[in-house]
């Protein structure tokens, strides 16, 4: 045998023990998952204080943040089930479905109070607003991709809700909304810190897309909050 095909024969087997040292690696290589955990809201409580608040006049702009933002909680909780079912080891997914159903519920109320249409579908993924709706499909296809872009795409939603729902804070002087949405928002300002603790365990990073970097960046570096129940 020629020294040269000696040579090039131990080359080879050299590459193929690297290459088995590095798969074993890869194959061995575990993400710490955070231990988070997002709190259930109790129901009960929120309708308790909702219902002790005033009711006041509606102008077309209420009206129309409280369908938007009723078909968002729809959104939410459609988006993570989703979610949940491609990546059923990811347990953040299913706990903000958990929750965000909770705030559904919580909204009827509004509804009930004011004499407004649900403009939910039954079926889930079906949305009137189609801004909503897009934010659903490519949410869902997102999710196929990998849990990291299904984790960035939760995270999305998370980013735009708190703009929505602090944008809806401003334009109401309404009491009883305004302590229905302050809770939504200090639930999604707890959901995106979650989402970020897990996009970091697996080597992602979360831009937002609708809220300022600043914002962001407060948010993810404060604890949990407490859900105000008044």
């Amino acid at each position: 045998m020629s020294r040269s095909l000696v040579i090039g024969i131990l080359f080879v087997v050299c590459l193929l023990v690297v290459a088995a040292g590095c798969t074993s690696q890869q194959a061995t290589k575990t993400v710490v998952t955070p231990t988070v955990t997002i709190a259930l809201p109790d129901s009960n409580a929120t309708q308790k204080t909702y219902l002790s608040l005033e009711k006041a006049p509606l102008n077309d702009t209420e009206i129309a943040d409280i369908i938007y933002l009723q078909e968002a909680g729809k959104l939410e909780y459609d988006l993570n089930t989703a979610l949940a079912t491609q990546h059923p080891d990811t347990t953040v997914f299913r706990n903000i479905a958990n929750a965000s159903k909770i705030y559904m519920t919580a909204d009827n109320v509004i509804l009930d109070r004011y004499g407004i249409t649900n403009p939910e579908h039954n079926e889930p993924g079906v949305f009137t607003n189609q801004k909503l709706q897009k934010m659903y499909t490519t949410g869902v296809n997102n999710g196929l991709i990998s849990v990291t872009q299904a984790l960035i795409t939760s995270a999305t939603f998370e980013d735009m809700h708190i703009a929505d729902l602090e944008a809806a804070i401003k334009r109401t002087d309404n009491n009883d909304l305004i302590f229905i949405y302050q809770q939504e928002l200090a639930a999604s300002r707890n959901n995106i810190r979650a989402l970020s603790q897990w996009i970091t365990a697996y080597g992602g990073t979360y831009t937002p897309t609708y809220i300022s970097q600043d914002y962001y960046n407060q948010i993810i570096s404060t604890p949990l909050e407490q859900i105000p129940l008044k």
